[in-house]
C-alpha cells in the first residue's frame, strides 16, 4: 500500500490510453473506455485533452459510437462507455458485451472503475477503496464524488484521509467527523465499524480499539478529545487512563478538539462538551481547576470552576471573582453568545461586581450628601442601579436544561435573590433616610446645577446657528445616561452636566424645565388646585405649548426620528423610556437597555450623516425600577385642598409634618417654586389618594434615582 502516492487520477488515466494507443496514432485510432457507473467521464476526458486526442461518449447506447464515427475526424479517438461490459441478464446471466473486437485489434479497450483506478494508486483492493457489491449506488455516487474532490482540492490526499472523507461521505476526516457531528452519517455496518477502528488508532486514539459500538466509539473518541485538551492545559498524562493522556509523536495535530471548536462556533459543540461531564475525578484531583479556566470543554471542569469560585466570593475577594468571571467568559468565546454557560459567567461578574458596591454602600461614612453620593462619576451608586439592570437582564440560566447538573442551579438563584431583592431594597431604604436626614439638618440642593438653568447656561451656543440636535428624551436615568456616554466616548467628544432634576420630578415639569428662556421667569405653581408650570406667563403645562416656544425660537421639532430633521436647530422629543416603564412592559430592563442602542444609533447617524456640528442630550427626570414583587406601603395622610400624585402632594396648606421632605420657594434649590410641595423618599411608599396602587416603576419623589440627572454634550473629536 502507498500512504502518498505521486500521481493523480488523470496523470493514470493518461498512462492506461498512452499503453493503449499505438506508439504513432496519427490516423484514425479508437480506445474503448468501458466505466461502469460512469464516474470517471471528466478524469477520461481531461487524459484525453494531454495526450492530444479527441473524446466521444456513448450517451444512451455503446453501439451508438459506431453510428457516430463518421462524423468525427479522422484523428485518434477515445469512446467512453459510462456502463459495465459485462452485465447481468435475468434469463442468460452474465453477457460479456464484445462489441468492439476490430477496435481491440487496432486499438485497445479498458474496462476500469474510479474505484479500480484509486485502488491502483494507493497499491490495494478496489474493495478496499469503496465495496460495490456492499453498497448503495446512492453511497456509491456520493463516495465517487469524494474522491474526485480529494484529489482536486490541489493535492494528492493521504489514503487514510481519503478513505476517511468515504466513510463520513465527505464530511472531513473520521475523527474530526466523530468530534464535530458524532456518527450519524456513518454506516454501522461491521466493516465500516472495524475501518473506522484502524483510522482512529492511525491517529493514535488507542481506546478505540476496545469500542464494539458506535455509542461506545463515539464517547471514547469524545472523551479522549478532552482528555488532550485537559492535558495541553496543563494536567499531567499520567492523570488519565492508559491511551486517553498520551498520543504519539508522529502526530501532529496533538489537540484535534481546539482546532474544530475555535473555527465552528457552534452551539451544538457547546452543548455536547459542556453539558456532559468526562474526567470529573481527574479534575477534582487537580490542585486549582482554575489553572484550567482556558480549556471550554468539559462540564465538569465548569463545575469545579464554579464551586473555587464561589469559595472566592464566600471569602469577600470580590476583584478576584470579577477577573476570573471574565476570564471564564473570554475562554467561551469560540461558542455563540448564548449558550447559557456564557450567561452563566456573565452574569456571576455581575454578581461580584454588585456585591463589592454593597459592601462600599455599606461602609460609607456616617455623614455624607445622598446625592452626591448617588451621581459621582467615578464610585457613585449609580453603578449600583445600573448593575441591578444588567443582572435582570441576563436572566436565570440556571433553568436552562443543559445546565441541569451544574452546582450553580442551586447558588445562582440565592445569589440573585439576596442582591436584587434584600440588598438593593435594603439601598433604596437607606438612601431614602440618608436624603431626608440631609433635607431636615442641612440644604442639600443648595449650590447643585439645578435642570431649569440649563437653557440659560448654555443660550450662547443654542443661538449660534450651527447645525444642532437637541434629545430631549423622558426618563433617561443617570445611570442609563451615563452608559451612553461611555459608548460614544469611544467615537466623540464628551461632556457630561449633572443636574438636579425639577421637583416634582415629573415629565411636565421637567419638560418645561427644558425650553427656551431665562432661568429667573420659571414659575412652578398651583392654579385651580392642579400645579402648572411656566415661564415668563407662558403656560408650559403641555407638549403642545412647549413646541410652540421652540418653533418660535426657530427649532424644528420633529413627530418622529424618521423625518423633519432637514433644518439645522431640531429639538427631538422621545417618550420611549418612561411608556416602557408605564405600561408595565415585561422585562422592562432589557427594553431600556435596548432603547439606548437604537439611541446610540440615532446619534451617531445625526453626526455621520445629518452633518450636526453638535448633539444635547436632556432629559427631564429619572426613575425608580423596584425589584419585582415588592411589597408597597400607602401613605393617605393628606386631606387638604391640593393636588395628590403617586410620590408628592403640592398645596399651600402643607405643614412642615409629614412623610417625606417639604420643599418650597424658600428651599434653597428650588427658588421656582410658588407653593409648597411634599415629596417622598421612602422607596416603598406612594400616596393612595393618587389614584393609582403598586408599580414596579415610578417616579416624581425625591430619591436620588428620581431626580439626579445626566446631560450629554456631543461632538466629533
Amino acid at each position: 500500500m502507498k500512504s502518498q502516492p505521486t500521481t493523480t487520477l488523470e496523470s493514470q488515466a493518461k498512462a492506461h490510453l498512452e499503453d493503449e494507443f499505438p506508439d504513432e496514432h496519427a490516423t484514425a485510432v479508437r480506445v474503448v473506455w468501458w466505466d461502469e457507473g460512469g464516474h470517471l467521464r471528466e478524469v477520461v476526458r481531461a487524459a484525453a485533452d494531454q495526450i492530444g486526442v479527441g473524446f466521444s461518449e456513448a450517451e444512451r447506447f455503446p453501439l451508438e459510437l459506431r453510428r457516430t464515427a463518421a462524423k468525427e475526424p479522422e484523428s485518434p479517438h477515445v469512446w467512453y462507455i459510462p456502463e459495465a461490459k459485462t452485465v447481468e441478464d435475468s434469463e442468460e446471466g452474465l453477457i460479456e458485451r464484445d462489441w468492439f473486437r476490430d477496435i481491440r485489434e487496432t486499438g485497445g479497450e479498458i474496462e476500469l472503475t474510479i474505484e479500480q483506478l484509486t485502488a491502483e494508486l494507493y497499491e490495494v483492493n478496489p474493495w478496499d477503496i469503496y465495496d460495490v457489491e456492499r453498497g448503495t449506488e446512492s453511497d456509491r455516487e456520493t463516495a465517487a464524488n469524494v474522491i474526485k474532490n480529494q484529489f482536486a482540492s490541489g493535492g494528492i490526499p493521504r489514503y487514510g484521509d481519503l478513505i476517511g472523507e468515504i466513510i463520513t461521505k465527505g464530511e472531513g476526516q473520521i475523527l474530526e467527523h466523530l468530534l464535530e457531528g458524532g456518527w450519524p452519517e456513518i454506516d454501522k455496518d461491521d466493516e465500516t465499524i472495524a475501518r473506522v477502528q484502524k483510522s482512529l488508532k492511525d491517529r493514535h486514539v488507542a481506546p478505540a480499539d476496545s469500542a464494539e459500538t458506535p455509542e461506545e466509539i463515539e464517547d471514547v473518541v469524545w472523551k479522549w478529545a478532552v482528555a488532550r485538551w485537559l492535558v495541553a492545559e496543563g494536567i499531567d498524562v499520567d492523570a488519565f487512563p492508559e491511551g486517553y493522556g498520551n498520543v504519539g509523536s508522529t502526530l501532529g495535530d496533538i489537540n484535534p478538539l481546539k482546532r474544530i471548536v475555535d473555527t465552528r462556533q457552534s452551539t451544538r459543540l457547546a452543548k455536547r462538551y459542556l453539558s456532559e461531564s468526562y474526567w470529573e475525578g481527574v479534575i477534582g484531583a487537580y490542585d486549582d481547576a482554575w489553572e484550567l479556566a482556558a480549556c471550554p470543554v468539559d462540564g465538569a471542569l465548569d463545575a469545579a470552576l464554579w464551586d473555587a469560585w464561589l469559595e472566592s466570593l464566600e471569602e469577600e475577594e470580590y476583584t478576584k471573582c470579577i477577573e476570573r468571571a471574565n476570564e471564564r467568559q473570554r475562554a467561551l468565546e469560540v461558542y455563540p453568545d448564548d449558550i447559557p454557560w456564557t450567561t452563566l459567567w456573565k452574569q456571576a461578574e455581575q454578581v461580584a461586581k454588585l456585591k463589592s458596591r454593597f459592601t462600599a454602600w455599606e461602609e460609607r461614612p456616617k455623614s455624607f450628601d445622598p446625592f452626591d453620593q448617588y451621581s459621582a462619576q467615578d464610585d457613585g451608586t449609580w453603578k449600583i442601579d445600573y448593575g441591578v439592570l444588567e443582572l435582570e437582564i441576563t436572566g436565570e440560566p440556571e433553568q436552562d436544561r443543559l445546565l441541569n447538573s451544574h452546582p450553580a442551579t442551586g447558588t445562582l438563584p440565592e445569589l440573585r435573590s439576596e442582591l436584587l431583592e434584600t440588598r438593593y431594597l435594603n439601598y433604596l431604604e437607606e438612601m431614602s433616610k440618608a436624603v431626608i436626614s440631609s433635607f431636615s439638618t442641612g440644604s442639600p440642593l443648595a449650590g447643585k446645577d439645578a435642570a431649569y438653568e440649563w437653557w440659560t447656561d448654555n443660550e450662547n451656543e443654542l443661538a449660534t446657528g450651527e447645525t444642532v440636535a437637541l434629545f430631549l428624551i423622558d426618563a433617561l436615568r443617570l445611570d442609563l445616561a451615563r452608559e451612553l456616554a461611555n459608548r460614544l466616548r469611544e467615537d466623540y467628544s464628551i461632556t457630561e452636566d449633572t443636574r438636579v432634576s425639577t421637583l416634582p420630578s415629573e415629565t411636565k415639569f421637567g419638560m418645561a424645565a427644558l425650553t427656551p428662556g431665562r432661568a429667573h421667569r420659571f414659575r412652578i405653581k398651583l392654579r385651580n388646585g392642579k400645579l402648572s408650570v411656566e415661564r415668563g406667563g407662558q403656560r408650559l403645562d403641555n407638549k403642545g405649548n412647549r413646541v410652540k416656544v421652540l418653533e418660535r425660537e426657530g427649532w424644528d421639532v420633529p413627530e418622529d426620528s424618521d423625518s423633519g430633521w432637514q433644518r439645522n436647530q431640531v429639538a427631538y422629543y422621545d417618550k420611549d423610556i418612561d411608556d416602557i416603564g408605564e405600561n408595565e412592559l415585561d422585562n422592562p430592563e432589557s427594553h431600556f437597555t435596548d432603547y439606548i442602542d437604537e439611541l446610540y444609533d440615532l446619534i451617531t447617524e445625526e453626526l455621520e450623516n445629518g452633518n450636526r456640528d453638535r448633539i444635547y442630550v436632556v432629559t427631564d427626570h429619572g426613575f425608580v425600577l423596584l425589584p419585582k414583587g415588592t411589597t408597597m406601603e400607602s401613605i393617605s395622610s393628606y386631606n387638604g385642598d391640593g393636588e395628590v400624585k403617586y410620590r408628592r402632594i403640592a398645596g399651600d396648606d402643607i405643614e412642615d409634618a409629614g412623610t417625606g421632605v417639604r420643599v418650597t420657594g424658600q428651599t434653597p434649590g428650588t427658588e421656582y417654586l410658588n407653593t409648597s410641595v411634599r415629596l417622598l423618599a421612602k422607596p416603598r411608599q406612594y400616596n393612595s389618594k393618587s389614584g393609582l396602587t403598586d408599580a414596579r416603576y415610578y417616579h416624581g419623589g425625591i430619591l436620588p434615582q428620581e431626580c439626579m440627572l445626566n446631560f450629554l454634550r456631543v461632538e466629533k473629536e
